[in-house]
């Protein structure tokens, strides 16, 4: 039985399928189905179908778990395949091709301190307290990777809410969590921490082509004459506030360690 398996590695055809034998019968992915793979604990690659939990309006699911199924258990003949659930403690990292673009997502471990300390008063709120500060593993979706790595992690909404002023509480908070996620830079094995516009230049410091290129302003999301302006201890979490909202930083990230990673590996 002659079976092929189309691979990130391979060039993505615009009908994604799985040929299956020699009557060429084939799997079709579904609407919310992408090939990809996945990385076990004991550092095995297993290439298959990945199925993404988190949509637009709940991307921090896809921090928690994905369902998976291995290219092996494909059963062409079924209509419904069993996909098994992955979670955060039975895998390193994951991919799904989405758009033949890879979507890759990683796990580390991270304390969302600022989620879990602004929450506001209500029941909602402290129950999300609870939920951000006692999550401390997340499949975070790599940005950038390399020597420099950037990820994007998205705090947790509270899963209850009590009374109309909760309720509302509830969504303006969950509304931010979609739009403002925080964005996170790990350099070599250091652990994650929250990237701020402030750490740019120290972190590129050690490659003298882009500290020099960064100074310059040879780079269109960073303005040095702005970015390294000295500011009083408030103004400095003003700005960081500020910097959070938007794509300020992911575009940021994105332009000048996607520039380091090449220029000094």
């Amino acid at each position: 039985m002659k079976q092929t398996f189309l691979t990130a590695g391979l060039l993505i055809l615009s009908i994604a399928s799985f040929a299956q034998d020699a009557d060429n019968d084939e799997y079709e992915l579904k609407g919310n189905e992408q090939q990809g793979y996945i990385i076990t604990k004991d550092d095995q690659k297993i290439e298959g179908i990945v199925k993404l939990y988190g949509k637009a309006s709940n991307p921090w699911v896809n921090q928690k778990k994905v369902k998976f199924l291995a290219k092996e258990s494909i059963d062409p003949s079924k209509k419904r395949q069993k996909f098994k659930v992955f979670d955060a403690d039975d895998m390193k990292e994951y991919v799904a091709i989405e758009d033949s673009v890879e979507r890759h997502f990683r796990l580390i471990k991270f304390t969302n301190k600022r989620e879990g300390l602004t929450s506001g008063g209500g029941l909602g709120a402290q129950i999300k307290t609870i939920k951000n500060l006692a999550s401390t593993t997340h499949m975070a979706e790599v940005i950038v990777d390399g020597p420099i790595t950037m990820y994007r992690l998205y705090g947790y909404p509270s899963p209850v809410a009590v009374g109309n002023g909760d309720v509302a509480e509830a969504e303006a908070a969950e509304q931010n969590l979609r739009e403002n996620p925080d964005i996170l830079f790990q350099k070599g094995t250091d652990k994650p921490k929250e990237l701020a516009s402030s750490d740019i230049k120290k972190l590129v410091s050690d490659c003298q082509t882009v500290a020099d290129k960064l100074a310059a302003g040879g780079y269109s999301t960073y303005d040095p004459a702005k970015e390294e302006k000295k500011k009083s201890a408030m103004g400095k979490l003003i700005k960081g506030e500020l910097d959070r909202g938007g794509d300020k930083l992911l575009n940021m990230g994105t332009e000048i360690f996607g520039d380091y990673n090449k220029t000094c590996k």
